[in-house]
């Protein structure tokens, strides 16, 4: 594959406008975004594409556990750049093609992947090489070159949809037009970047493009012409594709055709000789050409038929499943982000507890619970306030991830609360939580010296709560990210767990002195308790021995039940056995079917007697083997046989094969019979009409 590159602009954009400059990641890199909408901007195909293109380049030129270290690494360096640890990544979820991310992670990812395989040309080979995923080159196959890139749209849609847009210009049998662009949603995740991550983006999709003819319809690589480039300052990527189309064939209809003719020339000049020679040739051609034009237009309505058929069923089958796939991993991506927020609260909340378990010490307390919210939740500031009732007075702030001197100022303020109107009032007077995504909206609401601090802090965005023990608060905890749009409804309901369980954790803290008074008293309590726990320990051994003893007279009723059931049982069943047999006199065909049904169900009442036996027998710990050697394949045959009258009248074939490798082994065999019996009965009645239960060993 050929191209023409933008002068200079692969220098400059890895030298003086690198897109890892950007510091932190601004939006999530996949799941639902802060509005709560679905991440779709760039497919996993994109994802998967680089990964794989990494660890084969590396593990080609520095072999194999460098090429997965470089992944391991890769993953690293994307962790750094995402605040949030929920959306932290690995190996395995990078090689998801049914997941979606952001384009501004698309684009750090890209630019790791070229600073750690050393290839300034990265993205175009991993365009060149990975980015047409197997189903699109399926899918293209039935169709010429020209065809698939007048679907360049549709298709491009399915990777990035509503994050660019593409369209076609001059589309002919040996070359095409083609131009992409981003909408506004994408710009903004670029930011100042813009032209470098367009650049990245450009490279991996031209070469993709261009790679159609070969990988679908094994010709050469189509040549690239870059016509504009938005890296270049362009409105919009287009370029020109330009290949070498394979030229039909023919040849059949063509020989066929030729063949006519000249049988016809040779008739005509045999039988009219008077005809001129260039008449005669005239008319032999006709019926050939004819011919000829015939097998041509058979042949392409057999192409066109079955191009359009193969066309419909495989973009229905593969859109539907597309959609399907990828609608469910999205949501599969999104409860396992949501799986690791929880941990990461409940990993806060145990924390917590060992906190209120380890020290009572204030100080000690309001440290370590600063840090771990910070460090557990990915906050870039955290401060806890407290509250005198009395005085209405907010004060003692005690915050981390400010300079020194910032976290002074604040711990030196005490701020009045006496307007339930403002900021302050609203969740120290009330009680009621606040999220404040843009501080300046509700500026003119916060106390003056609230704003002081604000602006000291730089504050854009931040979640305050209350620390309230029943219905007395006894301060507040606020916390922030420095990213626009960072903090959410969720994370102000995670805020508001964990002030509760601090603000109990403090007044525990609070009330530690008072319990020690209590001590004393609270011994003589214990021992109170601990004898009357020792009397209600009496009365439940009491109780289980009632309890043993019903059950055995419970097992003993039922075995004497079995025994006295047995025996009419067995009677009932020599009867009906000798009726059957004419002992009694001669039994109408009607007469033997119910006499059958009869000795069925009595076998059956048997089976259940001596169930009940053998489970009052196992109750009572009473149960007795007669070992014997036992043969397997000559058991499973003598019980299939015995169940084939209840398979042939549920409509079930049961068949018996492959039983002969079976050992013989040694056992009770009336146990092992019963065993047997009761799994192929079960497998028979659950088998519905029509089925099949085969046994094999």
């Amino acid at each position: 594959m050929t191209e023409t590159q933008p002068g200079a602009m692969a220098d400059l954009l890895s030298k003086d406008h690198r897109i890892t400059e950007k510091g932190m990641m601004e939006f999530r890199p996949f799941g639902v975004d802060a509005q709560g909408n679905k991440i779709r901007d760039a497919s996993g195909v994109t994802v998967v594409a680089n990964v794989e293109c990494l660890e084969e380049s590396v593990a080609e030129a520095r072999g194999r556990e460098a090429g997965q270290k470089a992944v391991a690494d890769l993953c690293r360096l994307l962790d750094e750049r995402i605040n949030d640890q929920a959306y932290h990544v690995t190996p395995q979820l990078l090689r998801q093609v049914w997941n979606s991310y952001s384009y501004e992670f698309v684009c750090f990812l890209g630019e790791f992947c070229s600073e750690i395989s050393g290839d300034q040309r990265f993205q175009f080979h991993v365009g060149e090489k990975k980015l047409v995923s197997p189903i699109i080159q399926t899918l293209g196959r039935p169709f010429s070159v020209s065809q698939i890139y007048r679907m360049f749209p549709h298709f491009g849609q399915k990777y990035a949809k509503g994050s660019i847009l593409f369209s076609t210009g001059a589309i002919t049998d040996r070359s095409a037009v083609l131009r992409m662009s981003y909408t506004d949603h994408a710009y903004r995740q670029f930011g100042p970047y813009r032209k470098a991550c367009a650049y990245l983006i450009c490279q991996s999709s031209k070469a993709a493009l261009g790679s159609f003819p070969h990988l679908i319809h094994s010709l050469r690589a189509a040549d690239i012409i870059d016509r504009a480039c938005i890296a270049e300052g362009d409105d919009c990527c287009e370029w020109e594709f330009r290949w070498t189309p394979r030229e039909p064939r023919a040849l059949l209809g063509a020989l066929a055709g030729a063949g006519i003719s000249g049988a016809t020339l040779s008739y005509m000049r045999l039988r009219h000789p008077d005809i001129p020679l260039m008449e005669t040739v005239l008319l032999a051609l006709f019926p050939g050409v004819a011919l000829w034009l015939a097998n041509i237009a058979r042949i392409l309505r057999r192409k066109v038929t079955a191009t359009e058929r193969v066309l419909q069923e495989q973009i229905r089958l593969a859109d539907t499943r597309h959609e399907e796939l990828r609608e469910a991993y999205l949501d599969q991506e999104q409860v396992a982000v949501d799986l690791k927020r929880r941990v990461s609260q409940l990993t806060l909340l145990h924390q917590t507890g060992v906190m209120v378990s380890s020290t009572l010490d204030r100080e000690v307390l309001l440290q370590q619970a600063l840090q771990s919210i910070k460090h557990n939740l990915d906050f870039d500031r955290v401060m806890i306030s407290f509250y005198d009732s009395e005085r209405k007075v907010s004060y003692d702030r005690r915050v981390i991830g400010v300079p020194d001197d910032v976290a002074a100022f604040a711990r030196s303020l005490e701020t009045p609360v006496t307007d339930p109107a403002c900021i302050e009032g609203q969740l120290l007077l009330e009680g009621k939580p606040i999220l404040i995504k843009d501080v300046h909206e509700v500026w003119d609401l916060l106390h003056p010296f609230s704003q002081q601090l604000a602006s000291r802090t730089q504050t854009k965005a931040l979640i305050t709560v209350p620390l309230k023990v029943k219905d007395r608060i006894i301060g507040s905890l606020t916390v922030d990210r420095l990213q626009d749009h960072s903090l959410n409804e969720e994370d102000l309901e995670v805020m508001i767990t964990v002030a509760n369980h601090l603000a109990i954790t403090l007044d525990h803290a609070a009330a530690y002195r008072q319990i020690e008074d209590l001590n004393i008293g609270l011994e003589a309590k214990v021992r109170e308790r601990t004898t009357a726990l020792e009397h209600v320990n009496q009365e439940l051994n009491l109780a289980n021995k009632q309890l043993q003893e019903l059950d055995q007279l419970k097992s003993s009723f039922v075995s004497t039940v079995s025994h006295e059931l047995r025996t009419p049982m067995t009677s009932i069943k020599g009867y009906v056995e000798n009726m059957l047999e004419g002992i009694a006199g001669h039994v109408t065909e009607k007469q033997a079917a119910y006499l059958a049904r009869i000795k069925y169900n009595t076998e059956r009442l048997t089976r259940m007697i001596n169930d009940l036996l053998d489970l009052s027998k196992i109750e009572a710990k009473r149960v007795e083997l007669q070992m014997s050697s036992v043969s397997l394949p000559e058991l499973i045959s003598d019980v299939a046989e015995s169940l084939q009258d209840m398979a042939q009248e549920k409509s079930v074939s049961l068949r018996v094969h492959r039983t002969h490798s079976l050992p013989t082994v040694q056992g009770d065999k009336d146990k092992l019979h019963q065993v047997l019996t009761n799994l192929i009965h079960n497998a028979i009645k659950f088998t519905p009409a029509g089925g099949r239960v085969e046994i094999s060993g």
